[in-house]
């Protein structure tokens, strides 16, 4: 089956510092999204005005403004995606791009994402891998090749619309929550490594937050998406050289094991939780199959 159209939503709050590339990024793109909504939550810098005069000269550009809230949060970002997506429901296309306002990709990046997803009918969320910009250059962020990442999520229309999209979370894994979803509903998901996404503003800055105050929320959505306790602590542990090292790695855990032990409402379902944590423990005994051979 072709897969020959998309469209992208943007939530955006003052964005204005990164917008301009990421609208140049799309008007570069070898293949341009059908609609681009873009959902300024809120802003109060010039966010608006530079989609507005974008808009103006490329009419595939919209923009929706929503009543603003009294901080940004993750529940508020999926709201407003949502909101752009209602704008779409008249809009033919055959898939649906989640896509951050701080990054950029080549040229080629959505041809291809159309490609993959024609390729594989039971391909239903892929994307690139994230470079996170430092001060020595961009850095690849590593992460499992079934994972396609939050930043630049890639749907096809029919797995968005079979795991009722994107819902406000607690604390984060809005995207997390969705793809394994999709996963549980039997579709695949997958990044592709050869494809990188250039990601332009330090994790700490968008949260306003400190990196022991990162690895604190990393911890809590470990939690709330339902991972098992084990994978919890040995992914704490891969992660042990991020910012502040070593302490990252205690603060994750006692996060995570003070809802743990709270018995907590987490964020996702029974049967979510249920899957992701037999997907998790397959995983890792597959690895110790891997490595041991026992």
């Amino acid at each position: 089956m072709a897969m020959k159209s998309y469209s992208l939503v943007t939530p955006a709050r003052d964005e204005a510092a990164y917008i301009p590339g990421l609208i140049e990024c799309i008007l570069k793109q070898t293949v341009r999204p059908t609609q681009w909504i873009i959902v300024s939550d809120g802003s109060t810098d010039q966010t608006d005005n530079i989609v507005s005069r974008a808009s103006k000269a490329e009419p595939f550009i919209e923009l929706i403004r929503v009543s603003e809230r009294s901080e940004r949060s993750f529940g508020s970002k999926a709201l407003a995606f949502m909101e752009g997506y209602k704008a779409l429901q008249n809009v033919s296309f055959n898939c649906i791009g989640n896509l951050d306002a701080d990054v950029t990709m080549e040229p080629h990046y959505y041809q291809r994402m159309l490609e993959e997803m024609a390729k594989k009918q039971q391909l239903g969320v892929a994307s690139g891998v994230i470079w996170d910009k430092t001060d020595s250059g961009f850095k690849r962020i590593i992460s499992s090749s079934n994972h396609a990442v939050g930043a630049v999520q890639f749907w096809r229309r029919q797995c968005f619309e079979d795991v009722s999209g994107y819902r406000p979370a607690t604390v984060g894994g809005v995207d997390s929550l969705a793809e394994l979803t999709a996963r549980m509903k039997g579709w695949e998901t997958r990044s592709f490594s050869d494809l990188p996404v250039y990601h332009h503003k330090p994790v700490d800055i968008i949260n306003g937050r400190t990196g022991i105050r990162v690895a604190y929320r990393a911890g809590l959505t470990e939690y709330h998406i339902g991972s098992h306790p084990l994978f919890a602590i040995l992914k704490a542990l891969r992660r042990w050289q991020e910012a502040p090292a070593i302490l990252s790695f205690f603060i994750r855990l006692f996060a995570f094991g003070k809802l743990w032990l709270m018995g907590s409402q987490r964020d996702a379902p029974a049967d979510l939780v249920a899957y992701l944590k037999k997907e998790q423990m397959d995983r890792i005994r597959q690895t110790i199959f891997r490595r041991y051979g026992c």
